[in-house]
């Protein structure tokens, strides 16, 4: 439907509307008129002229509710305004025929009262019909012309200026009704240009949204094929570190190494934006201090600054906050990583200020600065600043877009404020609460408390990819584990069957061969052995449904491609201690950054 259709049937409906008031309060003037002139006019001429505007009134009154249901298409708007121009010319003409046998011709001021009486009637019209200029004008124009043909024909002073008051009046009124019909069409289609646009804008989101929908299934199939080698060179290259080997294989394999984590974190920077996107990830808060924090930071990123000259300073927090922890670091640890890579000469500080029961954590550095109209872009997928080259030293641009994605899950937006040559300032708030909050056994850095011996434990590794069994076996065996692996459930309960010991760790890739999941074999080990045994998913599967899913198993996930060290801290904090209780190994596993989830954002 075009817009000019669209206002033909907003003027029906808005005519429609006002037509009952209008007929039964212009029938009502009439009737009242009949009455005065009754004394001055023969009874039959004024009965007669009262008896037609009721039968006009009728008319328009009957025409009026055949239409009050059809007036959804442009045709039976069309033919309505048709017929509320016929019937406003009807009234008009009746009002025109009142000179000539309601209103005597002899007394001017009767006849002036008549004409007063018109002018009301053209006045109430001018609400009537606003909003369809050419009913107006049919009622109008019949009365005035012959109104001021009937008086002018009298040849007196006083007809004649009547009759020329008469013409001026309507030009006038014709004048006004114009610039006001015109003004409402234009409100209108402005109306309906906004409808239609609003209506383009969502028609081009859900496209946009679908092709973001498209673009992640894309992403979480072709993520998962790309992962498997990458997760088999990573273990790989692990397991050739704790080899003996000359000088230069050394240098060789430092230097695939260092392919490989720079493939590694482009994977996993893509799958964080990837899982934030899908709403899939919950903070988990609770009372942590912030001093460990900040020492890990500390310890992370002093080596990386003092390689490029740059001074960093983390001043130290006796703060106790309540949030996600490990939100909370990845948020930090993006935020001076940002600032480390953009920061030429000079320093980065990292400090925290206490305000009314929140702690506001800081990041400075003495960079180029940001100019303020690319402040909302800067956490924009894959902007960045002075990059043109695409330099994959200086970053991906993706670490300030989970930095914004974290922060409104934690309900602490960050704070920009930065001018080119003075440097930028990013900043988040977070709730603050007392050091008693934090319960005895958060209170030390949980890696201290992890297992780092693994000889003689069992593992049990089920994987449909041979290579990455095969690089599995070599670097837990490397570690002192005994390993079983298996390319299937089926398999694995088959070699374990002749097994009496009960396996101390799995370690299942979540998709296998036949429709197969980790979670479902997982399942079936744990119900075989009568036992709660710890084990971890890994998966490269990016998808927001599969992720779900993955999270609803309430296991620990790791995802591809993996560091030989991640598993390795993985083992260390799921590994049962003498004397613990599963429920403890859920608590330091939940805890360590890397196992859950949000721990790879």
């Amino acid at each position: 439907m075009t817009t000019g259709e669209s206002i033909r049937i907003e003027q029906a409906r808005l005519i429609h509307r006002n037509m009952p008031t209008a007929v039964i309060g212009g029938f009502l003037v009439a009737a009242l008129t009949a009455l005065v002139f009754a004394r001055v006019t023969p009874v039959a001429s004024v009965l007669g002229w009262l008896l037609a505007c009721a039968l006009a009134s009728t008319y328009r009154m009957s025409v009026w509710k055949r239409y009050r249901t059809s007036l959804a298409t442009h045709d039976d708007a069309t033919r309505w305004l048709r017929q509320s121009m016929i019937g406003a010319a009807a009234n008009g003409t009746l009002w025109g025929v009142g000179f000539f046998v309601v209103s005597p011709a002899d007394m001017v001021d009767y006849q002036l009262l008549f004409v007063w009486a018109a002018v009301m009637m053209t006045v109430a019209a001018m609400f009537s019909f606003s909003v369809h200029y050419p009913s107006f004008l049919a009622f109008m124009i019949p009365w005035s012309v012959i109104g001021a043909v009937e008086l002018a024909g009298h040849m007196t002073v006083w007809h004649w200026a009547i009759a020329l008051g008469i013409p001026i009046f309507s030009v006038v009124a014709a004048r006004f009704m114009f610039t006001f019909s015109q003004v409402f069409q234009e409100t209108l289609k402005l109306r309906f240009e906004n409808v239609e646009l609003v209506a383009q804008l969502t028609k081009q989101k859900e496209a946009a949204e679908a092709a973001n929908l498209a673009k992640s299934r894309f992403l979480a199939v072709a993520s998962h094929d790309l992962r498997q080698p990458m997760h088999a060179l990573n273990l790989y290259v692990g397991t050739l570190a704790g080899l003996d080997l000359s000088e230069r294989a050394r240098k060789l394999l430092a230097n695939v190494r260092q392919c490989g984590e720079a493939m590694d974190k482009m994977f996993r920077a893509l799958l964080d934006v990837s899982r934030l996107d899908a709403g899939i990830i919950q903070p988990e808060t609770r009372a942590f201090a912030m001093q460990p924090m900040l020492e890990r930071v500390r310890m992370e990123f002093e080596p990386q600054a003092r390689n490029k000259g740059l001074e960093l300073r983390v001043v130290n927090s006796s703060a106790t906050v309540h949030s996600d922890p490990a939100m909370v670091e990845r948020m930090l640890r993006n935020l001076v990583l940002n600032a480390i890579l953009h920061t030429g000469s000079g320093k980065v500080l990292v400090g925290c200020r206490r305000r009314k029961g929140r702690l506001n954590v800081r990041v400075y550095d003495t960079g180029p600065g940001i100019p303020r109209e690319l402040h909302g872009k800067v956490f924009q997928e894959f902007f960045q600043i002075g990059n043109p080259e695409r330099d994959r030293t200086k970053g991906l641009g993706l670490g300030l877009a989970i930095v914004e994605r974290l922060a409104k899950l934690l309900s602490a937006p960050v704070k920009l404020e930065s001018e080119p040559g003075k440097g930028a300032m990013f900043a988040f708030e977070l709730p603050r609460v007392r050091q008693d909050d934090v319960p005895a056994h958060m209170r030390t850095d949980p890696n201290m408390r992890a297992r780092k011996n693994f000889e003689g434990m069992m593992v049990v590794v089920i994987d449909d990819e041979a290579p990455v069994l095969d690089a599995m076996r070599g670097l837990l065996e490397m570690w002192g584990c005994r390993v079983v692996t298996a390319s299937s459930g089926s398999e694995a309960l088959k070699k374990l069957g002749s097994i009496t010991r009960v396996p101390d760790m799995l370690v299942c890739d979540y998709r296998l061969r036949d429709d197969e999941d980790g979670i479902g074999v997982i399942g079936a080990l744990r119900a075989e052995f009568n036992d709660d045994i710890p084990a971890m998913l890994i998966t490269g599967d990016t998808g927001p449904e599969r992720i779900r899913e993955i999270q609803g198993s309430g296991l620990t996930v790791l995802h591809k491609p993996l560091q030989e060290n991640e598993l390795r801290s993985a083992l260390a904090r799921l590994a049962r201690q003498p004397g613990q209780s599963i429920l403890e190994d859920a608590e330091s596993a939940r805890d360590q950054d890397g196992l859950r989830a949000v721990g790879h954002v």
